[in-house]
């Protein structure tokens, strides 16, 4: 690699592993626009135009051994960095990390399927598995309670 990336610009690559724009900033209080900026310098940098891209370079270059981020030798609350220097989530989940934006940020790639397609077929899965649920617990209400109604009919009609 000709060019050194910046401390900075490992953290964003690094964090990209596992987060977002949105959660990178986040996490180092920096704005999404920043971490944008510092994504466009990793490229140009390494000669690439892809974060994955990116990553495969990081990892096959030596000189860039790898240590906690962001700073201090700490890692972003709630993560913890394995053996090649990339994020991963930690087990169990940091006390600050308990809330529902934490939750589904540990959901990780689940989180968003890849495309258009992905996502109405994962919809509708899930609305017809909902519908399939709901038709038999009404049928199952209605076989419990069905013979309890003391205003149901009972006997022959006349």
């Amino acid at each position: 690699m000709a060019e050194r990336l910046t401390e900075r610009q490992l953290q964003c690559l690094r964090l990209s592993a596992t987060m977002t724009d949105k959660e990178i900033a986040r996490a180092l209080g920096i704005s999404e626009n920043t971490v944008d900026k510092h994504f466009r310098e990793v490229f140009r940098k390494l000669g690439v135009t892809t974060r994955k891209a990116a990553l495969r370079a990081l990892a096959r270059d030596a000189s860039y051994a790898p240590h906690a981020i962001p700073g201090d030798g700490e890692a972003v609350a709630g993560e913890r960095v394995d053996a090649a220097g990339f994020d991963r989530p930690s087990s169990p989940a940091a006390p600050s990390d308990r809330s529902l934006y934490g939750l589904y940020a540990r959901l990780g790639r689940w989180r968003t399927p890849g495309t258009f397609r992905v996502r109405v077929l994962a919809i509708i899965g899930w609305a017809v598995a909902g519908l399939i649920v709901l038709t038999l617990l009404t049928g199952m209400v209605a076989l419990i309670f069905g013979g309890l109604d003391p205003l149901a009919p009972t006997g022959p009609a006349t």
